[in-house]
């Protein structure tokens, strides 16, 4: 192999090129410079490669022989180079890069030079040998020749490529050779040479550091204020609760203001925001209305319920009513009831509206059959069958018992329910018989319009003016012959009494049969499991119902769920019922919460009810579990849960970072979790960027929102400028630092604690603790839900809501039924107002807060329902009758002497001495005032003035009532053809004016009554005033004395 093939197959001597070959002719490496286009150094110059029209890069090659593809260097120029190469350097005449840039770790032993004036006198020698070259190119003058023109225009592109390469940033970036006194490219050099162009760079730089720093901080504050004003509306126990920064409470419309509407006919995919758009567009604030679900009830159609203000909810219901919604007519409800874990209303019932039904006059007819077994055979045939326009009832012929006809047939069948205008004929044409014969009518028959007709008059008889319509009957009955009219009453009540009074009554030979729903009617549906659960209590709930026709209740097992059912007329009996059953169905919630226990399928869930009795539900949207079942059944179960979660929460859980995520939980997110779950609980590896967190539901929410945050970017870290800050709650250097909007920064384990901590505190709003708890500002509540999960949040909503109420006891009450957990707003003296419990429908005072007084003063009432203050106002009355009124010695009763002697008989059967107030027997007391008091009559015996017309007037009254209670309806059969409808008409007429007249009668005796009880009650008050100045002069005067001896 010849010699230059075997400088062709070795590479080539970088340290030659450089000017530091130590080896000479035994270097393993080629010398040759015109090798491959090697450009040897030239004192501190080097001499640059000329680049390719093809791209080729510095000391690369693009494709094929690099010979053919670029002209190679002369071999003069090869000589010429080589003979103004430079001797070899000697140990320690080249400056140390690495030692000037601090990095040097051989020390003494480095070949290079790790003194200062080596380092001038190299960029000293650099400076004195800088050839003289182009601004277009540092290639030399002598190269550039060789080369030619055509390569120096490439070396111009290559230099202009150079600088202007993706990526580098020349005007803003210093030249480190060029600091260490070793940059040979001069002013082609793409960076910076100049001390005071660096020194504006970095300036420069410095500023554009601030502005964005800047940015960030206007960014971050912007954020903050956005947090600290909002808001979220929540429903808690029934009233609707606007919660700011805080969770304090700027507004709150209780239970008994609100009402829910229920928006139906809304499309499948119909999403919340379009619902609230619909209130807000109303002109409805977002504060006084709260959407609580939207389900689909029926088909592909939703049902929305809201939660509303009264005043407002009735406004809704009259601007939405009818309204087109996305080619959908909506249709709203208004229901005063806001338990939404409760019972439901029933669907709406005319409840004043009484149903009376009777049959329409009808005909019997009697067929004979050959044998009893071709009767059975008819009867199975025809029995039901529609004839005629009625559903006929086909029988056996049976003899009436106690009687013997001679006519009668056991071959016969007897058909029911037929037409009056049926013929003979057409009875034997449909039963097939020869022999037919129509049975005669029992009693009195009256067609469809009479029976009306004296219904009417009977109702308006019963309660004169409060029948608001009474619809006519139809032509026809339908096929069982029945016939129905509906009367309109103006309350439950006055249907009521005409119900009372109609019941089992007969006009001619037709009795009737009403209907009258109840007018409160609740349901609530259970799944069987639970039911199951709370058997024995629901029997037991049903056992504690006294009076059934006042409060009712059913319980209907429908397979896999159970419907109970409350009903009644009596609203305080009902509505103190209801509030028992919710509160059963409600069950008992259980602290803690993991998503696999929200499984229906799980293991645990499946076994849950076989180890502890108790049924296990879980409420996804609350994130809550409940458990349903007896005392001992549920304690079970919080055991079962309890140990089920410590279990759960040392199980690991995984996930995978996004590349995104990786540098902010480097950074941030990984110290926050070790600090606050401690650092054996986090495991973090960066080649597959898996994060396995070990705890409960709190270690899954916080790694989820260290992951939102980010997935955003762009996050504001606390000012480093100010230094190491202190924590307001730990009271030390902070750890993994959390900044609020006011500029406090805390521990992200110690603002957790802190805001865990706030449901025992009772202590809200929510504020900042820095400068000695002197900055107060409300923590928004974007930060609360950043480190609470949701159950843990509810909570806090609830305590927050609790600490108001019992914070302002004067503005707002709870409603007095047990177990009710509604409340009211209450109101100043003089202004009192009834309000009704949405739940439990007690009526209350809002002034008082008692049970509503209708017609009466708050004082008035407080005065009735003191038994001790009743006492002493009877005393004070009874003493200022001067004698006329005294109380019976035996039972305490006031007895009234008006005339006659002084032996006075109590209703309790004492014989009593009217002057000594003694009790006797009958035939000793007139013996004792003979004896006693000389006489049975008093000294001077008091007379009240009687009125003798007024008695003879109501006596007359009595008795027209007694008469009018003891008169029936009476109709005699042969006036009924002859019946005259105007004649009945005209004695309904006069019978309702002479009971107008006896109304007005009884107001104006009223009245009268009325105005006697005020005079006697100002006679007993000023008896009263006298007794009292007399007690006070008999204390001045002095009273009994004693002595000690």
């Amino acid at each position: 192999m010849n010699t230059g093939s075997q400088h062709q197959n070795r590479k080539p001597c970088r340290s030659y090129i450089q000017g530091h070959c130590r080896f000479g002719a035994k270097c393993k490496f080629s010398h040759d410079v015109g090798f491959q286009g090697i450009t040897p150094r030239v004192g501190h110059e080097v001499l640059h490669p000329v680049p390719c029209a093809d791209g080729a890069d510095r000391f690369g090659q693009s494709s094929g022989s690099r010979a053919q593809s670029r002209p190679s260097i002369s071999a003069t120029a090869a000589a010429e180079a080589s003979s103004e190469v430079r001797p070899k350097s000697k140990r320690g005449e080249i400056p140390c890069r690495a030692w000037k840039a601090g990095t040097c770790t051989k020390g003494s032993k480095c070949w290079f030079a790790h003194d200062l004036e080596i380092q001038k006198q190299g960029l000293k020698r650099a400076k004195d040998q800088k050839p003289d070259i182009t601004a277009e190119s540092s290639t030399p003058i002598s190269f550039q020749a060789e080369v030619g023109p055509s390569s120096s225009a490439g070396i111009t592109r290559f230099s202009e490529r150079s600088r202007t390469r993706p990526g580098s940033r020349p005007e803003e970036r210093t030249c480190r050779y060029w600091k260490s006194g070793a940059c040979h490219r001069g002013d082609e050099c793409q960076f910076v040479h100049d001390h005071e162009t660096a020194i504006l760079v970095e300036a420069e730089r410095a500023k554009a550091r601030e502005i964005e720093a800047a940015e960030a901080r206007e960014r971050a504050a912007a954020l903050a204020r956005e947090e600290a004003a909002k808001t979220i509306n929540q429903l808690v126990l029934g009233s609707i609760v606007t919660y700011s920064a805080g969770l304090d409470i700027p507004s709150l419309i209780t239970g008994f203001e609100t009402c829910i509407l229920h928006v139906k006919n809304l499309p499948f995919d119909v999403r919340e925001d379009e619902v609230r758009a619909l209130f807000t567009q109303q002109g409805i604030d977002v504060g006084r209305f709260h959407v609580v679900d939207i389900k689909n009830v029926s088909g592909e159609k939703l049902v929305a319920r809201i939660v509303t203000d009264a005043e407002a909810g009735h406004a809704l219901a009259l601007g939405l009513d009818g309204i087109e919604f996305r080619d959908e007519t909506l249709t709203i409800e208004v229901s005063t009831n806001n338990t939404l874990e409760g019972m439901n209303a029933a669907e709406s019932r005319d409840s004043d509206v009484l149903l009376i039904s009777w049959r329409s006059p009808s005909v019997r007819y009697v067929a004979e059959f050959i044998d009893i077994p071709a009767a059975n055979t008819k009867v199975q045939e025809l029995n039901r069958r529609i004839y005629a326009g009625r559903r006929v009832k086909v029988e056996m012929n049976t003899q009436p018992p106690g009687l013997f006809l001679p006519s009668f047939r056991l071959n016969a069948i007897k058909i029911s329910n037929l037409p009056p205008s049926i013929t003979d004929e057409e009875i034997a044409i449909f039963t097939g018989s020869s022999s037919v014969k129509r049975l005669s009518s029992r009693g009195l028959t009256l067609n469809v319009d009479q029976i009306a007709h004296m219904v009417r008059n009977d109702i308006e008889r019963i309660a004169p003016g409060a029948l608001k319509q009474f619809d006519q009957p139809k032509g026809t009955s339908n096929a069982d012959g029945v016939v129905s009219v509906r009367a309109h009453f103006s309350s439950w009540d006055e249907a009521q009494v005409a119900h009372t009074h109609l019941a089992n009554k007969r006009y001619g030979n037709q009795g009737i049969w009403l209907r009258l729903p109840e007018p409160m009617h609740y349901t609530i549906v259970l799944p069987t499991e639970q039911y199951t659960a709370q058997k024995a209590q629901w029997e037991a709930l049903l056992g504690s119902i006294k009076d059934r026709k006042a409060c009712m209740l059913n319980v209907h097992d429908m397979g896999n769920v159970v419907r109970i059912r409350l009903s009644g007329s009596v609203k305080d009996a009902v509505g103190a019922m209801k509030v028992r059953v919710e509160n059963l169905a409600r069950g008992e919630t259980v602290e803690g919460w993991h998503r696999s226990l929200g499984q229906p399928n799980s293991a645990f869930v499946r076994q849950f009810f076989v180890e502890s009795g108790a049924h296990l539900r879980a409420d996804w949207k609350r994130q809550s579990l409940k458990v349903y079942g007896n005392a001992g059944a549920v304690e079970r179960a919080r055991e079962l849960i309890r140990a089920e979660l410590d279990r759960l929460a040392s199980m690991d859980h995984t996930v995978v970072l996004a590349r995104l995520s990786v540098s902010f939980f480097v950074r941030q997110g990984i110290p926050q979790l070790k600090e606050t779950f401690g650092e054996d609980n986090i495991k973090f590896a960066m080649s597959s960027r898996k994060l396995t967190i070990t705890g409960g539901e709190d270690a899954r929410h916080a790694l989820d929102r260290l992951i939102t945050i980010s997935l955003k970017g762009n996050q504001a870290l606390p000012d480093a400028s100010q230094g190491q800050q202190t924590c307001p709650i730990c009271y030390d250097n902070v750890s993994s630092p959390h900044q609020l909007g006011c500029g406090h920064v805390y521990c992200v384990a110690c603002l957790r604690h802190f805001l865990v901590s706030a449901l025992d505190a009772d202590q809200f709003p929510l504020t900042c603790l820095g400068d000695e708890a002197r900055c107060r500002t409300p923590i928004p509540i974007p930060t609360i839900q950043q480190f609470l999960p949701p159950a843990s949040f509810n909570r806090l909503l609830e305590a927050a809501f609790d600490s108001h109420v019992s914070k302002h006891p004067e503005e707002f009450k709870c409603c007095k039924t047990p177990d009710c957990t509604q409340i009211y707003r209450s109101a100043r003296q003089g202004r009192s107002r009834m309000l009704q419990c949405p739940s439990c429908f007690s009526s209350i005072c809002n002034s008082c807060n008692e049970d509503a007084h209708e017609g009466l003063s708050c004082e008035e009432s407080r005065v009735r329902r003191d038994p001790a203050e009743q006492d002493r106002l009877n005393d004070a009355w009874i003493a200022s009758q001067g004698g006329r009124v005294k109380k019976c010695p035996q039972c305490s009763v006031p007895i009234e002497k008006l005339e006659g002697c002084n032996h006075m008989t109590c209703r309790c059967g004492a014989h009593i001495c009217w002057r000594c107030m003694g009790v006797f027997t009958e035939n000793t007391i007139y013996p004792h005032m003979h004896s006693v008091h000389q006489t049975i009559h008093d000294d001077d015996p008091f007379v009240e003035p009687i009125d003798i017309e007024e008695q003879r007037e109501a006596l007359r009254q009595a008795e027209i009532r007694r008469v009018f209670a003891d008169r029936e309806f009476q109709w005699r059969p042969l006036d009924i053809p002859r019946f005259d409808f105007d004649e009945a008409e005209q004695a309904a007429r006069r019978e309702r004016e002479r009971l107008q007249q006896e109304r007005l009668q009884r107001e104006r005796l009223q009245r009268e009554t009325h105005l006697r009880e005020e005079r006697n009650r100002l006679l007993r008050e000023q008896r009263q005033r006298e007794e009292a100045r007399a007690r006070e002069r008999r204390q001045q005067d002095g009273g009994w004395g004693c002595m000690i001896m």
